[in-house]
């Protein structure tokens, strides 16, 4: 009977590292070396030129932008798009709509004094245009200004003879002065107040020139009624 030889297969025993930071330093090294020859190329200039935003398209986007958030009525935000906006207007016709649109805004936000000396900014940049003088008369009837609001309202009617709405708010305006004015014939010893603001003033009164300060409060003192003051 043949004798069976011993199975003499034995696996191959792995390998035993010696230094296992050893071979870690090795492979870093050589993805570090990989890192160095292969690198992004710079995009040109002329690229980034061309990502850049224009100014006009700036500018029509921050109008834009302006508009809606004053249709939301977020009207501090939108103040802050129109004057960022503004700095990119050299034209000061482009700054015209800009400045009567915050003058909206701010009659909107019941600061009427503001309102008043922005619609005043945007008329100097655009004297000849209608909705600059209708928006300038709307913020000084809200201001008390009824004379004053009525000049230029008569001012809108005339570049704008077509617009209805400012003929039709024209002749309130000149209907409310009438009527002060005749209410100041009852009495001529007492004042006439429309919006918090002297419409007519006493007879003494009149050849004082009204003034106001920086947040549109008046500056000049009338002598105070005792009867009035101990009310």
């Amino acid at each position: 009977m043949a004798v069976l030889e011993p199975f003499g297969w034995q696996s191959l025993k792995r390998q035993r590292v010696v230094d296992v930071q050893e071979d870690l330093n090795v492979a870093f090294r050589r993805e570090q070396d990989l890192e160095d020859e292969v690198f992004e190329e710079a995009p040109a200039p002329s690229l980034l030129r061309r990502q850049l935003e224009d100014v006009s398209a700036k500018r029509r986007r921050l109008v834009q932008e302006g508009t809606l958030l004053a249709e939301s009525e977020r009207f501090a935000e939108a103040l802050l798009r129109w004057e960022e906006a503004l700095v990119f207007c050299e034209d000061p016709m482009e700054k015209a709509p800009i400045l009567e649109q915050m003058a909206q805004v701010l009659l909107a936000m019941q600061r009427d004094f503001d309102a008043v000396r922005t619609a005043q900014l945007a008329i100097e940049c655009r004297p000849l245009w209608h909705c600059g003088h209708l928006t300038l008369g709307r913020a000084l009837m809200n201001f008390g200004e009824l004379a004053r609001a009525v000049e230029a309202m008569r001012r809108a009617a005339e570049l704008g003879p077509a617009d209805e709405e400012a003929a039709e708010e024209l002749r309130d305006a000149e209907r409310m002065l009438s009527q002060a004015q005749e209410r100041a014939t009852v009495d001529a010893s007492r004042e006439v107040v429309v919006n918090g603001r002297v419409v007519v003033p006493r007879f003494w009164e009149t050849a004082l020139r009204v003034t106001y300060d920086e947040h549109g409060m008046p500056t000049t003192h009338y002598p105070v009624d005792p009867a009035e003051h101990g009310r």
